[in-house]
């Protein structure tokens, strides 16, 4: 028999085989039946080429890869929380996270709102500065510019007077700047370890899996997160800058000082492949008097995957009165705009504010894809005027705050590691919403109009970004 006449022979029965193998794998593990359906389909259609594709394509790798790769535990003396503090009234908002992550309260003794650069560094330069015991910083980009070369010299100062200094950079994050921070930190000596790095030899070129938190803290006494990034692009006030970013990070006090530290070590010894020999021990107390209360969410594609999402949906299907989101990334689920949905349709303001020019264009069109089913509910939603605006808050009746590093698209809820903290005080949510309400003046209402005129090129565009928006 001829190799022709054997291949001939051979084909069938092997497509056969791999496409009961790859239609079996994708009902065993697929969470949509659509895309279980699709899968199948092609995998009966394309010979061999449908089964290829499954398993190039189909298979999601990322978070077995993730659960295989950070494995590393920091045990704590001791993890008590308050589930429900005395004279508080947080159910059955405070009850979402709780079951998201199995954990109760921490108090927070202060925060301060820190709007763009000109507000935010100083505050964490002067940290820094003053530290006398320990400098911890994580963070997703980390510019080689002028704002950059100064943290790594109030870095570089603080380990010369013997404060503990270590610095996280995310190993893609590092290359969004045309010169690398990392060589500038390893000249001046410091601590340093990428996330994740981007190499070729070995080879690691994922380009998924990225840490996208950001975190500073400072004498186990002040802890600083939220969106901003450090560089230049995030002064804002400057008019010669041409990549300017608009933000809101935060300063905070108390008990999840502890919360946020502990997961820098946690990441820490990750990166560096080792265990901390003994386990993280707590600074600050659990006030019971305290007047506001927190909660540290971390999500990842590990055994954290979800987490962000869930908890947005939770607090979402809770409200009663209000959800406010601001946020510069805007793909959201089909649950999570069902439950923006289903509040809406109770009565509760709902009110989404984006950036009417976004840095990711893709993104941007992406979004605009999705837009059409929200505003078919009539759900109000406003472009904001240039600069850029990054910033992520999430806002829940009158005492709820979601704040941290999650945009509202896939690649924030799914393929990064990410950071959130909920904030539970109404004065709190008192400033942030004003903060919201001044921007909203400023902003442009989106239209159904707008929305169903665009012209058939562009409706195509859009759909074809919102196609690959789980890697955008």
């Amino acid at each position: 028999m001829s190799l022709e006449q054997s291949i001939f022979w051979i084909i069938p029965p092997l497509h056969i085989l791999l496409a009961i193998a790859a239609s079996a794998h994708a009902l065993l593990n697929k969470a949509d039946s659509r895309g279980a359906f699709g899968w199948i389909a092609l995998c009966i259609i394309l010979p061999l080429a449908g089964s290829i594709l499954y398993l190039i394509f189909g298979i999601n790798r990322v978070n077995s890869a993730a659960q295989r790769h950070y494995i590393t535990k920091l045990y704590k003396d001791s993890s008590d929380t308050i589930k429900e503090p005395v004279g508080t009234h947080f159910r059955p908002l405070s009850m979402v996270g709780e079951r998201v992550v199995g954990k109760g309260l921490s108090s927070c003794d202060k925060v301060d709102i820190l709007v763009n650069g000109e507000e935010l560094y100083p505050s964490m330069l002067e940290a820094i500065e003053n530290a006398k015991e320990c400098v911890l910083l994580g963070t997703y980009i980390f510019d080689r510019d002028e704002t950059g070369m100064r943290f790594v010299k109030a870095l570089a100062a603080a380990k010369q007077r013997g404060v503990e200094t270590k610095v996280i950079v995310d190993g893609m994050g590092e290359w969004m700047g045309l010169h690398r921070i990392g060589q500038v930190l390893h000249k001046y000596d410091l601590p340093f370890v990428r996330f994740n790095p981007i190499t070729l030899i070995p080879p690691a070129l994922n380009i998924n899996l990225r840490s996208h938190r950001k975190v500073l803290v400072v004498d186990h006494q002040y802890a600083f997160t939220g969106g901003a990034n450090i560089g230049d692009r995030h002064l804002a006030e400057r008019s010669d800058n041409a990549h300017r970013v608009q933000d809101i990070h935060f300063r905070l006090q108390g008990r999840i000082v502890d919360e946020l530290e502990w997961a820098f070590r946690r990441d820490w010894y990750y990166c560096n492949n080792s265990v901390q020999p003994a386990p993280f021990k707590h600074r600050n107390p659990n006030r019971p008097e305290s007047r506001i209360w927190s909660r540290l969410i971390l999500d990842g594609p590990n055994k954290s995957l979800d987490r962000l999402s869930d908890l947005m949906l939770g607090v979402i299907s809770a409200a009663k009165e209000r959800v406010w989101i601001m946020t510069p990334y805007f793909i959201p689920t089909a649950d999570l705009i069902g439950a923006l949905v289903g509040a809406h349709l109770r009565g509760v303001d709902v009110q989404i504010l984006l950036p009417g020019e976004n840095n990711i264009k893709p993104a941007h069109w992406a979004s605009r894809n999705i837009l059409r089913f929200i505003l078919e509910n009539d759900i109000q939603i406003a472009y904001q005027e240039p600069p850029f605006i990054h910033s992520k808050i999430l806002l829940v009746d009158e005492q709820y705050s979601l704040i941290g590093s999650a945009n509202m698209d896939p690649r924030s809820l799914r393929l990064n590691y990410e950071i959130g903290v909920e904030l539970f005080d109404q004065t709190l949510n008192q400033h942030l919403s004003e903060y919201f309400v001044k921007r909203r003046a400023k902003a442009r209402p989106v239209t159904k109009e707008e929305i169903a005129n665009r012209s058939l090129p562009v409706r195509l565009r859009d759909a074809l970004a919102w196609l690959f928006s789980p890697y955008l």
